[in-house]
């Protein structure tokens, strides 16, 4: 193998080959911790509520219809992320061991993909293990590993990947035979990825990308990167028709339309994901954003100078790095459909989202690296550049080590994130009701007296309050809190409570009575995605103390009532896109 830049090993195969090894080890030591945790936040519900995962269901049905839960749908269609829930569910049951163990191996396989792609396109091992080294340890992910739920990015990740590397597989191919071959893994593949998740829908940028950053002569090569380029084309038509048929629309959500704040959210959003990439030492599964009322607002502007700062470096790398300008190209693709320009439902912002976005950043990363390494051959220089890189991928293995610990711990995951975000009404109220769930009742009640002292007028927060302080014994002070509950249900209206004006949250939208049976459950054992709405009374020591309020409800007008419940645990317009 002929070097193709200065530099390169003299045994390069072997590099190669160790690349390899280690691009599946090191992500499975890394979060080798992930196997042992429960499941969290939405992950129960996932699994226990999804129609579409109960028993006697089939992948025919899965395939036919979109996400449905107990009492709610979700416009979302990705057969295939919940085929693969399926399959673990046959083989596990319901132990999350099983499900975290497909994350596990997920996140290996994607390291080692990236490992690959990047070093097939530059033609350079040492970029690629830099890269595949980034990939892998690269705190971000801890949210799309850790949690059952973010196998929708991984898996999408996955086939983005091999589409991609099937791609160029088939333009650099000798012979038709091959060549058709890797052009059809590249085409379905690609439906792999749109049917994990809608990410996929980028794969042609992407795909044009490649063929721009490695360019191939010989018109036969080039013929075959437009033939696959059409023919992906014509599959994302194909599946947006699916989707249009399973869904009733091609989004299957309104996404509104543009405004002001949101107009001036996405600068914003852009300067968040971009710090998270390259400072990915403050997490939090729950952010709330306040909407820009103006496009003058000095973080607007900055973050619009930021972006206009990165788009003249893309320009820049264009004509001298084309391979770093791939890079960083790809993470802002990739991020463009979460930028919020529009008001799809999902969490305004959320780590996960960074996962595909991410193999174009560390690509960026491993090539600026090794072409400063490269210009300066100063062995102090060179020196310093590795301790420092090396001291970078010591501090993310450690941090992905605290991440993991901390969603290991149920209760201890939501007491993390009310530390970060003190003044979030939906931590502090999850946080509550996880008090709650293991039976630590007076926890439970200064949780829920902080989430109630944020929003006060919100009926969920009094609802919650008053099945803690009834699960205490405070019985009065309970039916205080219900009668307050009932009060603010008839001046809120229908629409979803506690939204605070002007923000956007980026986790659980509440809502205040539904109708359902069964005892009090924490935020892991609702019926939605995340925060809301728990299942009704049952035997709690609340029921005696609830039947007031139900007659209340009736005579208001609101029909059968079986119950008031804790609402920041359960059913929610939880928004998520991931």
């Amino acid at each position: 193998m002929k070097p193709p830049i200065p530099g390169t090993p003299r045994d390069p195969a072997r590099l190669i080959r160790w690349g390899r090894i280690l691009a599946i080890l090191v992500p499975l030591i890394l979060y080798a911790g992930s196997l042992a945790n429960d499941f969290l936040i939405d992950d129960e519900i996932i699994i226990t509520s999804n129609i579409r995962l109960a028993p006697g269901q089939t992948p025919r049905e899965i395939f036919r219809r979109p996400e449905q839960f107990a009492d709610f749908t979700l416009p979302y269609y990705r057969p295939l992320t919940n085929l693969s829930y399926w399959l673990d569910g046959r083989l596990w049951g319901r132990r999350p061991v099983g499900f975290h163990l497909t994350n596990w191996l997920l996140h290996s396989a994607n390291t080692l993909l990236t490992f690959e792609f990047a070093w097939r396109l530059t033609r350079d091992p040492i970029i690629g293990l830099v890269t595949g080294f980034l990939f892998a340890a690269h705190p971000i992910h801890t949210e799309s590993v850790d949690l059952v739920q973010g196998r929708t990015d991984l898996l999408a990740t996955l086939f983005t990947l091999l589409s991609l590397l099937a791609l160029r597989g088939c333009v650099l191919a000798n012979r038709t035979g091959p060549a058709l071959a890797a052009g059809a893994a590249s085409l379905l593949t690609l439906i792999g990825a749109l049917l994990s998740k809608e990410i996929g829908i980028v794969w042609p940028v992407l795909a044009a990308g490649l063929a721009w950053a490695a360019p191939e002569t010989g018109r036969e090569r080039r013929g075959r990167w437009g033939a696959i380029l059409a023919g992906g084309i014509a599959v994302i038509a194909g599946y947006l028709a699916v989707r249009r048929i399973v869904l009733g629309g091609v989004l299957g959500a309104d996404l509104g339309s543009l405004t002001t704040p949101r107009v001036g959210l996405v600068p914003v959003t852009l300067a968040i994901y971009v710090r998270l990439l390259v400072w990915p030492f403050s997490f939090s599964f729950i952010r709330t954003i306040p909407a820009p009322q103006t496009l003058t607002e000095p973080r607007v502007l900055g973050a619009a100078l930021l972006a206009a700062a990165m788009l003249a470096g893309l320009t820049a790398l264009a004509r001298r790095n084309r391979p770093a300008a791939l890079g960083m190209g790809w993470a802002l693709v990739s991020l463009l459909p979460v930028l919020n320009l529009f008001a799809i439902p999902g969490f305004v912002i959320a780590e996960r989202y960074l996962y595909l976005p991410s193999v174009g950043f560390v690509l960026l990363v491993a090539t600026l690296v090794r072409k400063a390494f490269l210009v300066w051959p100063v062995r102090a220089v060179q020196v310093a550049l590795v301790a420092a890189l090396a001291a970078l991928l010591i501090a993310f293995a450690a941090m992905v080590q605290v991440r993991t610990a901390e969603w290991g711990d149920p209760v201890g995951v939501y007491e993390a994130m009310a530390a970060r975000s003190p003044t979030s009404f939906f931590v502090q109220s999850n946080l509550g009701l996880q008090y709650l769930k293991w039976g630590r009742a007076s926890d439970a009640v200064d949780a829920l007296r902080r989430a109630r002292d944020l929003e006060p007028d919100n009926p969920v927060a009094w609802n919650n309050l008053g099945v803690a302080l009834a699960g205490s014994g405070r019985l009065e002070e309970a039916r205080q809190a219900y009668q307050r509950a009932i009060g603010g249900q008839r001046t809120t209206g229908g629409g979803p409570a506690g939204l605070p004006a002007g923000h956007y949250p980026a986790w659980g939208i509440c809502q205040g009575v539904r109708e359902s049976g069964g005892g009090p459950a924490g935020p892991e054992r609702s019926g939605g995605r995340g925060g809301g709405l728990a299942r009704g009374p049952g035997t709690h020591p609340a029921d005696a103390m609830m039947a007031p309020g139900k007659r209340e409800a009736e005579k208001a007008g609101r029909g059968k009532v079986r119950g008031w419940v804790p609402a920041g645990a359960g059913r929610s317009l939880h928004h998520d896109v991931r």
